[in-house]
Parts: C-alpha cells; structure tokens; sequence
C-alpha cells in the first residue's frame, strides 16, 4: 500500500513529549521510516523546503538517521485515520541516498543496504 517517499502521521512515543510526527516511508516492506523534523539539528538530514513538498507547513528536514521500524498495526491506523499526507518531492532521492550512504554511526549496514534498494540509490 505504501511507497517509497509516501508520508504518514504517527504517533511517536520516543521524541519528547511523545506525540504526532511525520514519518516518511523509505523500505515499505520492512517497515522503515525517517522522522520530519522542523531543525535540521541532527548530523545527517537532508533539507525539505514547503515549496517542493506541498504537504509541509514549514521548512522541514528529513533525519536520516537511524530509521524507525513500524509495524503493520502503526502503519494501518495511520493510513485510516489520516491517510497518506503526502510525498516527498522525488528531486530530493539523490540527496537521500547520499545521506544514508554518509551516515557511518547510525545505521546499520544491513539496513543501509535495504533502505538504498528500496529507494533505487545507484
């Protein structure tokens, strides 16, 4: 159901205060996801100006970090509450790939290759 760069709100109980978030699609069928963040404080993170990604409200950035692993029942709920909100523009493909490939401390090699083929990276 989902595709790469599809967008989706979560609820995410790990960011402080726990709440919604946009979540991007980068594997669909291993489940894993990049936050949207408004600062683009974290060390890997590629750039989402509102004007190329019509869904935003704001600048934003994609934190290409360490990807987050969402199951079906989150990934389901999401999609009927709220639906998909969006898709990253697919002119920042080469600059996500970049980002996965110059991450060296965050994710995992396996996943590295995973999200990479689920994104067509050369």
């Amino acid at each position: 159901m989902l595709s790469p760069l599809d967008v989706i709100w979560i609820h995410d109980a790990f960011i402080r205060p726990p709440g919604p978030k946009m979540a991007v699609c980068i594997c669909p069928k291993n489940g894993l996801f990049f936050r949207i963040n408004t600062e683009g404080k974290w060390p890997v993170s590629v750039f989402l100006p509102v004007r190329m990604n019509s869904f935003l409200h704001h600048d934003s950035h994609l934190q290409c970090g360490q990807p987050s692993e969402l199951d079906d029942y989150v990934i389901e709920r999401s999609i009927e509450d709220k639906g998909i909100i969006g898709k990253v523009n697919a002119a920042h493909l080469t600059d996500i790939c970049n980002a996965i490939s110059r991450n060296t401390v965050s994710i995992r090699k396996e996943d590295k290759v995973l999200l990479r083929a689920a994104l067509g990276c050369p």
